[in-house]
């Protein structure tokens, strides 16, 4: 008998206040930038914005955890495992999947953690928690849960960053199955280390952040022009060796959930592949960008809209600043 590890389920939250693209684009004439070309190239028209005085990445996922557990008929009783992703965490210690755990009423014999691996975290914690679960004959079911409020650190003057980021969460059940037909099946890395110095957040390096000379600027997201085109094109090295040794072609995927980071790149991606572009669902447009969560993000409007079905095979991508990324290859 073949023991699989499935995603059960997936819910997605979001902060109550929607910003639309108008604002930004007043926000940049009063600075002498157009920025319309660039919204259009990465498919943003409006985001999700936190009350940032109440809500923080912890407080969402919270609220994105009790939404996956409520869809699949669990408690917090129910979970083995509780994985915490972001890159813009509310404390290094605890962590804040421990505070999740204690939302959540969990149980004390438990597996908690938090994982950062920037914006592909969530895809590397989907892997790396199916695995574990194949692995460990003491955990049946799963939370993965990632929360980003990267638009709160961007800097104002820096239209790739705050015109760009939403905040959000997404949350995933995994349970093992004994029926062998759907779940995880494979997944594939690749590290490139160039631009390991141009994006970073907090740009000081924590060591740095309460020194007396530290400016609030310093703090923030450094983002400097990276090439990203080199970095999404390279997924199709990355997804087509996924393919080739599981027997599968882009044809047999019904859906490709991808870093919501730029629209355009997606498109590049659809086009070189020669498939279909409902395959590659933008919710970018809604969302803004929600770094982790976004390919969570994107399997659950595919599953709400039908795209998706039980049985479907699923593709998951992102990359992280670094850069690390990786795809994961899912039997839905």
């Amino acid at each position: 008998m073949k023991v699989s590890a499935i995603l059960k389920e997936v819910a997605v939250y979001h902060p109550d206040t929607v910003v639309n693209n108008d604002y930004f684009i007043r926000h940049f004439q009063r600075q002498g930038k157009d920025i319309e070309h660039l919204l259009d190239a990465l498919g943003r028209e409006k985001r999700y914005v936190a009350d940032y005085q109440r809500e923080t990445t912890l407080t969402m996922a919270i609220e994105a955890s009790k939404q996956v557990l409520e869809k699949s008929r669990l408690s917090g009783e129910d979970l083995d495992m509780i994985v915490f992703v972001s890159g813009t965490p509310e404390y290094f210690w605890p962590p804040n999947a421990v505070a999740i755990h204690q939302a959540l009423q969990g149980k004390e014999e438990v597996i908690v953690y938090d994982m950062n691996a920037a914006c592909v975290g969530m895809v590397v914690a989907l892997e790396q928690v199916s695995r574990n679960m194949l692995a460990n004959p003491n955990i049946q079911r799963a939370l993965v849960v990632g929360s980003e409020q990267m638009h709160r650190y961007a800097k104002q003057e820096d239209p790739v960053t705050y015109a760009n980021f939403g905040d959000g969460a997404a949350a995933v059940i995994i349970e093992k199955s004994s029926d062998g037909e759907n779940g995880f099946i494979d997944s594939t890395y690749k590290v490139n280390t160039e631009s390991i110095d141009k994006i970073v957040f907090p740009a000081c390096g924590v060591s740095n952040m309460f020194k007396s000379d530290t400016t609030e600027t310093d703090k923030q997201i450094k983002w400097e022009n990276v090439n990203n085109d080199n970095a999404f094109m390279s997924t199709i090295e990355l997804i087509e060796k996924l393919l080739n040794r599981n027997h599968l072609s882009t044809k047999d995927i019904q859906a490709f959930c991808f870093s919501q980071l730029s629209r355009k790149n997606i498109y590049k991606i659809q086009q070189a592949f020669q498939e279909d572009s409902e395959k590659f669902l933008i919710v970018g447009t809604e969302y803004g960008y929600t770094g982790s969560a976004s390919p969570f993000m994107v399997l659950e409007q595919a599953v709400k809209i039908g795209q998706v079905k039980r049985g479907d095979y699923v593709i998951f991508w992102s990359v992280g600043a670094g850069s690390t990324a990786c795809a994961v290859l899912y039997k839905y």
